[in-house]
């Protein structure tokens, strides 16, 4: 599961510059912004492609954003407890011999690699 690979859910347009990676909102809550990038597109009445805005993928949180609620936070959007809990019990299944599934050891890294972009995200956004 790469993250780079995530269609945008948020879109900005220009009016406000870049939007931030974390914002306090009035209602006590942190949005997280990450894979901030430009939005290419063509105006109305132009023929040439330009920046029209920003688009990346936005989370919410109510907990302070630290680097753990965040990271926690970003699994918990791609990937549900009880799926995860699967992966590492099918993986261990695999391991200790109790059933013989080499698709299990694929998914554990697959999870292993998604962990590690998130953790290479949050550095992006938290210096």
């Amino acid at each position: 599961m790469n993250l780079l690979s995530k269609n945008p859910n948020a879109h900005y347009d220009m009016a406000h510059g870049r939007p931030l990676a974390i914002e306090h909102d009035r209602d006590g809550s942190h949005i997280i912004r990450f894979n901030i990038e430009p939005e290419m597109g063509v105006k109305e009445g132009e023929t040439q492609e330009t920046q029209i805005g920003w688009q990346c993928q936005e989370i919410r949180i109510w907990d302070k954003p630290t680097r753990a609620n965040i990271k926690k936070a970003i699994i918990r959007h791609y990937v549900d407890e009880c799926d995860e809990f699967a992966v590492v019990n099918d993986y261990n299944k695999h391991v200790l011999g109790v059933v013989s599934d080499e698709s299990a050891v694929a998914k554990y890294v697959d999870f292993l690699n998604f962990t590690e972009d998130v953790s290479t995200i949050i550095n992006s956004i938290i210096n």
